[in-house]
């Protein structure tokens, strides 16, 4: 063997053994499967001959020797089947209407880490593809789906506007997760700007979560990097790719990057002005006056400034009934019904053949009983009532009622406590009775 190609053969060698170990952290596999390769440059080959004995070699590469550069390649061993339907789903305010007049009427409040801005910064020119309408969750384990619906596409925005969502697992306000991806360019399932992250410190939120703790510089919001563009501890951790021919976005990943935790509050964002994972809460990290406002009422903060090109949704509750005093939680609403009825063989349930009562108020508090105040209402001529459309939470439902003889009495309870959870629709019938007059 020449020197040439002894040298030669020495530093593919040295390159192998120095790759050869970058998978290794601590002695320990990181389970990302990387395949390299080292790839000759066209038009150059590389010697072979007999095998002779080693020589020493030289410190210096041989003039002429050729150069190979190592192509790194992530190999994915899943990608996600994609399914249907929707366990959750969150609506957001529509500022397309508004945009000709370079303004957001609602759905962003500053003090409350809540964003409605898909204008640019100064100009307010609209952004359709940050104009959340509408973000879907699915767990259809092992993976998590959500898709991320919006005004319309925006050619500029492709690989630009990040569209996410941030999990809340202890449900106090602060996120721990935040996984989000960069919108891609067509269908196909891809790693490219996707990332994960994680608050190792819980400090995202500031000393207040969701409220504004501007300005703050005592925190680095989500800093952890579990995962980005493939490159991770496990390479097929999470995915992006558009739907309805880009009418949507839809994220795609592994339910385990949650631990499958079974409650959270969650929340959908789209980011294309700021796009900082250490920078969240951004009301922590812009005052108001940094941050701009959508709102031209504001008069001292309009129009957008440092914080623009960005909207996300109120918090959905997952898992659990909520309190109505989590932060940042969306409004959940149910409805309270019934009739007043006579009850005439006093069993208590409104059956066929009792007539309903027109009689007295029915009385609305909030909190248990007794109270009273929140809302009153008349029976209608079938004794029929309905409180629609009420905040999730707890109240008293009563009846007001002067009786006209003594006989009259109740065979319900006319003084109950309601706890009221999202979507509920609770029915308190109020029974009466009373001895008929002889003939």
């Amino acid at each position: 063997m020449t020197n040439r190609n002894r040298s030669y053969r020495v530093a593919v060698l040295m390159v192998l053994g120095i790759m050869g170990p970058a998978c290794i952290l601590g002695g320990q596999p990181t389970g990302q499967v990387i395949v390299v390769t080292a790839t000759q440059k066209a038009g150059e080959t590389a010697g072979q001959g007999p095998a002779q004995a080693d020589a020493t070699p030289t410190e210096t590469v041989p003039a002429g020797l050729p150069t190979y550069t190592p192509t790194y390649t992530i190999a994915h061993l899943a990608t996600p089947p994609g399914t249907t339907g929707t366990t959750r789903y969150i609506t957001d305010f529509d500022t397309e209407p508004y945009a000709p007049q370079k303004k957001a009427i609602s759905g962003d409040e500053y003090s409350n880490n809540r964003w409605e801005r898909p204008f640019t910064a100064e100009t307010m020119e609209y952004l359709p593809d940050v104009d959340l309408i509408r973000v879907e969750m699915k767990i259809a384990s092992p993976w998590v789906y959500i898709t991320f619906e919006y005004k319309k596409p925006r050619a500029e925005g492709i690989g630009e506007t990040m569209y996410g969502v941030e999990f809340d697992l202890n449900k106090d306000g602060r996120g721990e997760y935040l996984i989000w991806g960069a919108s891609p360019a067509d269908g196909e399932w891809t790693t490219d700007g996707v990332e994960v992250w994680k608050d190792t410190n819980y400090d995202v939120g500031g000393a207040t979560p969701q409220a504004s703790n501007a300005p703050w510089d005592k925190g680095d919001g989500y800093d952890q990097n579990l995962f980005a563009a493939g490159v991770g501890a496990d390479p097929d951790l999470a995915w992006i790719h558009q739907i309805e021919g880009g009418k949507k976005v839809q994220l795609a990943f592994k339910y385990s990057v949650l631990n499958n935790a079974a409650q959270f509050l969650w929340n959908g964002v789209a980011d294309l002005g700021v796009r900082k994972p250490a920078w969240f809460d951004y009301n922590d990290h812009f005052t108001q006056e940094q941050a701009g406002s959508p709102l031209p009422i504001q008069t001292k903060f309009y129009p957008l400034k440092e914080l623009f090109g960005l909207d996300n949704t109120c918090r959905d509750a997952y898992g659990f009934s909520p309190t109505g005093t989590e932060a940042g939680l969306c409004k959940y609403y149910g409805s309270i019904t019934g009739t007043v009825f006579r009850d005439y063989n006093e069993d208590g349930i409104f059956s066929s053949g009792e007539p309903g009562l027109s009689m007295g108020t029915i009385l609305l508090g909030q909190g248990a009983c007794p109270t009273s105040g929140y809302k009153n209402m008349v029976p209608s001529g079938s004794g029929t009532y309905a409180f629609m459309d009420l905040p999730i939470g707890t109240y008293c439902v009563s009846h007001n009622v002067g009786f006209p003889d003594p006989s009259y009495h109740f065979t319900t309870p006319h003084l109950v406590t309601v706890i009221l959870h999202a979507g509920d629709a609770k029915v308190i019938n109020i029974g009466i009775n009373w001895i008929d007059p002889p003939e």
